[in-house]
């Protein structure tokens, strides 16, 4: 009760659509950063990332991210999307609500584990690493920051999309997506340790998940899970969450090019 009644005060929903300005959502150039590119001086003064095609450059970013931050503790890469960055880990759940990866007043805040988590090599990982970030609430894949998971929902890009990466400081890891969907916040989906294991907390979210993926989650797997704000359900939104979870894939794994779901009848919400 006391993790679910942190995770309305961190992920609540308070962001006001209107009112607020342009927001850089990653960190400026400052001439040392291989991961970002500038664009030319007569252009306008924007920075552009670069994809993530080898565990090297994944391994290159976590190295100069842990040279500006000693917070960082992975990398997020969802191909398809703009979700491509650093993930933050605190001794709490609000030091990274509000700022971003280089601790800056940031009303999208940045990526950041629950501090609960153990996330560190493959063998240490607790059995659910649980990532927040902010949406703009208008359940929009076109938004900034986790407002790009909204693009699950759609069911092309979640065939074309089996796999997610996280990786650490110490291993380049994959995940393969077997859920996706809204969830009521009575649903402990964010226990680094769930009550029952991680295969009994993965079957009830596939209960309510808006695709079958036919992907089993056994009591020895790891789980990854995403989380953020949905504006879907008006006045009682605050009590959902838009939640993708995926599960480790074995090291030098396969795994294939596009998930063999079935879409539900009716996408459960509750």
């Amino acid at each position: 009760m006391k993790k679910v009644l942190l995770a309305l005060l961190i992920l609540g929903g308070i962001l006001a659509a209107g009112g607020i300005g342009y927001l850089l959502l990653f960190p400026q150039d400052d001439g040392e950063n291989p991961m970002l590119v500038n664009t030319p001086v007569n252009q306008p003064q924007m920075n552009t990332r670069r994809t993530m095609d080898t565990p090297a450059d994944v391994q290159n970013a976590l190295d100069y991210e842990m040279s500006r931050n000693q917070d960082t503790v992975g990398w997020l890469h969802i191909a398809g999307t703009d979700i491509n960055n650093s993930v933050l880990q605190s001794h709490d759940n609000v030091t990274y609500l509000r700022r971003n990866e280089r601790r800056e007043q940031d009303i999208y805040g940045c990526y950041f584990a629950d501090y609960e988590c153990s996330v560190g090599p493959r063998e240490e990982l607790s059995p659910n690493i649980v990532i927040y970030g902010h949406s703009d609430l208008t359940d929009s894949p076109d938004g900034p920051r986790f407002s790009q998971l909204f693009h699950f929902a759609d069911e092309t890009f979640a065939r074309n999309t089996p796999v997610i990466q996280f990786s650490t400081l110490e291993n380049y890891m994959n995940w393969q997506v077997f859920a996706v969907g809204y969830t009521k916040l009575d649903f402990d989906f964010i226990s680094a340790n769930p009550e029952g294991g991680v295969d009994k907390m993965a079957k009830t979210f596939m209960e309510r998940s808006l695709y079958d993926y036919g992907v089993e989650v056994g009591p020895e797997d790891h789980i990854l899970v995403l989380s953020t704000c949905t504006g879907l359900f008006g006045d009682n939104s605050s009590q959902y969450r838009f939640v993708v979870m995926a599960k480790l894939l074995p090291e030098g794994a396969d795994y294939p090019a596009q998930a063999e779901l079935t879409p539900l009848t009716e996408s459960p919400k509750s």
